[in-house]
């Protein structure tokens, strides 16, 4: 669907009913997508969209990617086969997890393994690594760039980190229309029918916090986020972006007061207690509060709240100072 002139919104699906939206930007002399999904999107979503409308493959001129994750990154190698013209660019933050799957699966969704004694199953390992189709980039962005795509059309790349450091969204400054990504979580995943389905992943929270408040302070009429609805009324973005920031700090003090409580306490702990407390999912979600509740534990320890240390098997654990 068109939500601004010349913009795009693709729904992708993957995993069953989760969906993750990508970007269509189509100018008279250059042409932009944001994010391509993963493995299966390009040839099941994104492709036949362009077809539907009319648009070229061959006149893509930019695949932006707004952050390292399978479902925004995995479909770049079937993508830039079809559009071999278009230039493949993220920011450089990210770019070693964004080229490399074997990178994003050791860095990203395998970094909490070994130093809290978890172990992600190999059939989610293996399904992770089938969506996500790497390819080297042909540059990177540090935020701030603006892309002409018509004669008075300019976007602008925003550094939006968070979730990602080298997270990023895309500022039109002709409809005021902000593609978020992922820059702002909320304090749920929604899925294809807009229901909760995951935590809001979340990991450098101070950078998180600073990226809400900068959005909260921009121009924006049309908000369309990677897992959302489209906003459009000031207060139902500004909404948005509040109770994300809320949210955060509400974890934030969950895990604090769990950690006065037990004096003592393994990430395994705080997700087995504080799940049911910060849920507003299916619990089948709950693995991933590894992200949001590393990211404010560690907040916490540089605040020196808490203090991290190790136990006698070598695991991570937080106590009080």
């Amino acid at each position: 669907m068109e939500i601004a002139p010349q913009i795009h919104r693709i729904p992708c699906v993957f995993m069953g009913e989760r969906v993750a939206y990508v970007h269509l930007l189509i100018g008279e002399e250059f042409s932009l997508l944001l994010d391509t999904c993963c493995a299966h999107n390009p040839e099941q979503e994104i492709l036949p969209y362009m077809e539907r409308i009319g648009f070229d493959r061959e006149r893509l001129s930019y695949i932006l990617i707004s952050h390292s994750d399978l479902d925004h990154q995995g479909g770049n190698e079937p993508m830039k086969a079809a559009a071999p013209n278009a230039k493949l660019l993220c920011h450089s933050l990210d770019r070693p997890w964004i080229e490399s799957t074997a990178a994003i699966m050791q860095g990203r969704y395998l970094q909490f393994d070994e130093p809290h004694g978890l172990e992600t199953p190999a059939e989610a390992v293996a399904e992770m690594r089938a969506l996500t189709l790497s390819c080297p980039l042909d540059g990177t962005l540090e935020g701030g760039e603006r892309f002409r795509l018509g004669p008075d059309w300019w976007v602008r790349v925003v550094n939006t980190p968070g979730h990602t450091y080298g997270h990023i969204a895309l500022y039109c400054e002709r409809s005021r229309t902000l593609l978020a990504g992922e820059a702002a979580l909320w304090h749920a995943i929604l899925d294809r029918d807009d229901r909760p389905v995951l935590p809001p992943t979340y990991c450098y929270v101070d950078s998180y916090l600073q990226t809400i408040d900068r959005l909260l302070e921009m121009p924006i009429e049309a908000f369309s986020a990677a897992h959302w609805p489209v906003y459009r009324e000031t207060a139902d973005i500004q909404a948005f972006l509040r109770e994300s920031r809320e949210y955060c700090w509400f974890v934030e003090e969950q895990l604090l007061l769990f950690g006065r409580e037990m004096g003592r306490f393994r990430l395994q702990d705080a997700l087995r207690e504080l799940a049911p407390k910060v849920r507003r999912w299916d619990e089948s979600g709950d693995g991933l509060l590894t992200f949001p509740f590393c990211g404010n534990l560690a907040r916490l320890t540089q605040r020196g709240l808490l203090k991290e240390g190790k136990n006698a098997a070598g695991w991570v654990e937080w106590s009080l100072p």
